[in-house]
């Protein structure tokens, strides 16, 4: 039997974190990277990807899943330079295409600059931006084409906002849809475009490395007359 514990005696803890370093890195990591094209491919390739990975998810007329080993993927998911690249020959496809991103300095300035820190010499700046993500829809009909195209736009429209919050964007929202745009090189490859747009803020910081100091000339003890004191 386990005696109790004495008020006056500390109830022994285990000092642990609540996060493995790999876990907080993980979190902090993307709203610390510049959103290049890459990062940008990765965010919404992850999304598309996540979605169609769980059959839950999907309206009950779309049966197609994603999955990560391509022999039980029923859809193929990816990025336009590896639609290019690979130029997959099963259908349905899913593959997400980058706008143009115009840039626009914060400040107004030319260089972006928004401040400096003096004491720590170092000058911030910020860029903002704006462009578009494709998700284009690839199938062997028209009904599949408008299908998937539009368990794409529900979840995307529906979970906007969450987008915007979890991956750090200014603005996150539907633009467009273009159903069934039939492909010249095929009969059998219809294609359902849908169209977000979205905005963000790029900022960072330059630290300039101070002239080292050289040499440092005391005086001290001497009087205005040059007499020591």
């Amino acid at each position: 039997m386990l005696e109790p514990l004495s008020p006056n005696v500390p109830v022994p803890m285990k000092d642990a974190t609540l996060m493995t370093a790999d876990d907080q890195a993980r979190i902090a990591l993307l709203g610390n990277l510049r959103k290049t094209p890459i990062v940008l491919y990765g965010i919404f390739l992850e999304l598309t990807r996540q979605f169609y990975s769980d059959a839950d998810n999907l309206p009950l007329n779309v049966q197609q899943t994603w999955n990560q080993d391509a022999k039980l993927s029923k859809i193929w998911i990816d990025t336009e330079y590896r639609w290019e690249d690979d130029n997959p020959e099963f259908r349905p496809a899913i593959y997400l295409k980058l706008g143009e991103l115009q840039y626009s300095s914060s400040s107004g300035r030319h260089d972006s600059k928004v401040g400096m820190d003096l004491e720590e010499g170092e000058y911030h700046y910020q860029r903002d931006a704006d462009g578009t993500i494709s998700w284009v829809h690839v199938a062997r009909s028209k009904g599949e084409s408008v299908m998937l195209a539009g368990a794409t736009l529900d979840y995307l429209d529906a979970l906007s906002d969450i987008i915007r919050c979890d991956f750090c964007f200014d603005t996150f929202e539907l633009a467009t849809l273009t159903p069934m745009q039939l492909d010249k090189e095929s009969k059998e490859r219809y294609r359902s475009v849908v169209v977000c747009k979205f905005t963000f803020s790029d900022s960072w910081a330059v630290k300039q490395e101070s002239p080292k100091l050289k040499r440092i000339v005391f005086d001290a003890g001497r009087g205005l007359d040059g007499l020591a004191t």
